[in-house]
């Protein structure tokens, strides 16, 4: 009887999900690699799906499990945690890269997609284009956890591969490709950067060349924000609404969402963010966001001299290292 309950409440989950006009056998032999008779069977009930199937369509579909079994009617939610592994750093900050950018990827393409974000640092799809700023924030959190070797300038010895580089760069592309944007910015997000440049300059970990290299890439990337607020849209034409905290946030939230499913994410330990499907947690989190905008600046096709008055803050704050 449970398992009956079960596979009846994912069907009717993914009937939800799917886009209007789709066909749900067509979309489930594609997804999980398995003949028509045996898509029909499991939707007319006569065989279950498995729970590695259940997973994939999770995964694929944005259904959620746990609200499925009823984990969360005592307020539970479930959250990957996209911790980068001690033994291998490099490599797993890359598959965290790229799980993001396929989600996005996909998200983008669907009706209604949307983008935001609370920051209290420089969000990584603004920054990760810059490959000196990009390799910093890394950087940081290896000398932190003693996974560098740091006994003189080792900044220089962070190399990041290639094939890295590429997909943050993808990343911030995929980003910019949603149909509507909204940053909401804690005014001191570059304050905080430049302090830690500051520190790492202080305790001989960076070079001044390194500093000269930060700061123009920093210039850089100010540049081309204060372009993007002026129009209101990325360079791929896509909407984006940028906004000034007039306070400050304890951490980063963020989401990404279509009409059929969306992604919760929440920054944590610098370089990490937890992730969740729950649609509770999304309703939540985007209320939370929303309602920043009560405490908050449009700068973005409004506001010219708040826009103004807020760049030329952060070049004087920049010109400081």
């Amino acid at each position: 009887m449970m398992t009956d309950k079960l596979n009846s409440g994912l069907i009717e989950s993914m009937k939800e999900k799917i886009p209007e006009g789709a066909n749900l056998a067509n979309l489930l032999m594609d997804i999980l690699y398995i003949g028509k008779e045996a898509v029909y069977r499991r939707l007319r009930g006569e065989v279950p799906f498995t729970f590695t199937e259940a997973a994939v369509i999770s995964q694929k579909l944005g259904v959620s499990l746990d609200q499925l079994i009823g984990a969360n009617f005592g307020g539970n939610a479930l959250f990957g945690l996209n911790i980068v592994h001690y033994a291998d750093p490099v490599e797993t900050y890359y598959t965290m890269i790229d799980g993001y950018t396929k989600i996005f990827r996909e998200l983008k393409r669907e009706p209604e997609s949307e983008l935001a974000t609370s920051s209290n640092i420089i969000p990584q799809t603004l920054y990760m284009k810059y490959d000196m700023l990009s390799r910093f924030r890394l950087f940081k959190w290896m000398y932190q956890h003693d996974k560098i070797d740091c006994t003189n300038h080792c900044y220089d010895d962070l190399v990041l591969p290639e094939k890295l580089l590429q997909r943050q760069k993808e990343l911030v592309d995929e980003a910019q490709q949603f149909e509507s944007t909204c940053h909401i910015w804690d005014s001191m997000i570059f304050q905080y950067l430049v302090n830690d440049i500051k520190y790492f300059t202080k305790i001989h970990l960076l070079t001044e060349d390194n500093v000269f290299q930060l700061k123009t890439e920093l210039l850089q990337s100010l540049d081309e924000l204060e372009e993007i607020a002026m129009k209101g849209k990325f360079a791929s034409g896509k909407d984006v609404h940028i906004y000034i905290s007039n306070i400050n946030f304890e951490a980063t939230y963020s989401y990404a969402a279509s009409k059929y499913r969306h992604v919760s994410m929440i920054r944590i330990y610098a370089i990490n963010s937890i992730t969740s499907r729950d649609t509770e947690v999304f309703g939540n989190l985007k209320e939370w966001i929303r309602s920043l905008r009560k405490f908050s600046t449009l700068i973005s096709q409004s506001a010219e001299m708040q826009r103004i008055q807020f760049f030329k803050k952060q070049r004087e704050i920049i010109a400081e290292l």
